[in-house]
């Protein structure tokens, strides 16, 4: 089985009662009450600490206006979230805040930079300085390919103000937190032909390929973390959406885990459990500007369609959801099979609690534009059967704008 680890867990109180010539009930008493208390008071103190997140199951569309600089929608979009949570998102203890972004797919298929634009200014509007929006990826190739980190000749590494992390900069792991899978490269290429001598080498060397290492700045330095999710296919994890996104690639060693669908999904599920990592994911974005529905998951523009929609929600399961369905519509469009059978990581992560899977608990609230803002509109859903669900290709098809 995986397991997550870190070699440094303390407790944060801890008491001695030592003997004395005193009425020891009375002092055991008092020490069990100054005890619970000091304990309710971390507990209080550690919860109040964590941004709110939605209820599982909800999630939040906007129409994308043609042309949309994303700032209104963005803007209404986190409005419907704070109401939702009867909380204004605020610059916390630790100060910082952090986007997740995904640039895998190359520059046709990263996450839109207008829109890291317009998160970028709602959190100022919150109380962030650009100094203290982190905006993390994993390759710093990559980054500087869709325009997000600047060229090597620039000394700082910063999008418009805020700092860009490059997580394969080795930089930003701690060897103490990790999650540690048995699936070691090394010990699996030939077993047979590993020399006696070189067995300790080889079994040292498993041990370290199974780690894949946590990003520090997610779990130590900010009050909170937003993921900007890019949709595409995937031939090991079937779509390649919200959960990827916050997962595989934000910790170090995780192609290992592209051997095949199982070991990708079992990981995907797993890092996404770890209480460090996912207390402080508050909402993932999926904006519909492009999405790659087969040949992924690097971009290729046959296959990559367009609709003015953006959705938000604190549910990555559920948006994941929604991705495979809308991938599996274009798909049989274009005479293509579906993705069968549906991506392990959905039910896994399910199971564990993260979010729902089932698509008739999933709603799907609108968040219309401003009257005088709305240049395209979405069409509406069909009543029944749900709202959320997908529309005939056909009508879907003549909805569809190019961008």
């Amino acid at each position: 089985m995986s397991a997550f680890s870190n070699k440094t867990t303390k407790r944060p109180l801890s008491f001695q009662l030592y003997s004395c010539q005193v009425d020891r009930r009375r002092v055991v008493a008092w020490s069990f009450l100054i005890m619970g208390a000091c304990w309710c008071s971390f507990f209080s103190v550690a919860s109040a600490a964590l941004v709110p997140r939605a209820p599982h199951g909800l999630v939040w569309e906007s129409p994308i206006a043609s042309g949309s600089l994303y700032y209104t929608e963005v803007e209404r979009l986190l409005a419907s979230y704070e109401s939702a949570v009867a909380q204004r998102l605020h610059i916390g203890e630790r100060g910082k805040v952090a986007l997740k972004i995904n640039t895998r797919g190359g520059p046709g298929l990263s996450t839109p930079l207008q829109l890291i634009r317009a998160v970028v200014e709602a959190l100022e509007l919150r109380g962030y300085p650009r100094a203290s929006i982190l905006i993390v990826d994993y390759s710093a190739h990559d980054l500087r390919e869709a325009g997000v980190m600047p060229p090597l000749s620039q000394a700082t590494a910063e999008f418009e103000g805020c700092p860009v992390i490059a997580l394969n900069s080795e930089q930003y792991y701690d060897s103490e937190w990790f999650y540690d899978s048995p699936l070691p490269p090394a010990l699996q290429q030939e077993p047979q032909l590993i020399a006696a001598e070189r067995r300790s080498q080889q079994l040292a060397a498993g041990a370290q390929g199974r780690k894949s290492y946590l990003p520090k700045p997610l779990i130590f330095e900010v009050d909170f973390w937003i993921n900007l999710a890019v949709g595409a296919d995937d031939p090991a994890l079937g779509v390649d959406g919200v959960l990827a996104n916050a997962t595989l690639w934000n910790v170090s060693n995780s192609r290992r885990f592209l051997i095949n669908q199982a070991t990708a999904s079992a990981a995907v599920a797993e890092i996404a459990a770890i209480p460090e990592l996912e207390e402080r994911l508050v909402l993932n974005f999926v904006s519909l500007e492009r999405y790659q529905f087969i040949a992924g998951p690097y971009f290729n523009s046959i296959y990559t369609r367009s609709e003015p929609r953006l959705w938000m929600s604190s549910d990555p399961v559920a948006l994941d959801r929604l991705l495979y369905d809308r991938m599996n519509a274009m798909r049989l469009l274009e005479g293509f099979p579906e993705i069968e059978p549906m991506p392990k990581q959905l039910p896994f992560a399910a199971s564990l609690g993260l979010g729902e899977l089932d698509r008739d608990r999933i709603r799907i609230v609108p968040v219309p534009l401003p009257a005088s803002g709305v240049r395209v509109q979405l069409a509406p859903e069909p009543a029944a059967p749900p709202a959320a669900e997908i529309p005939e290709p056909q009508s879907w098809l003549r909805r569809m704008t190019p961008w």
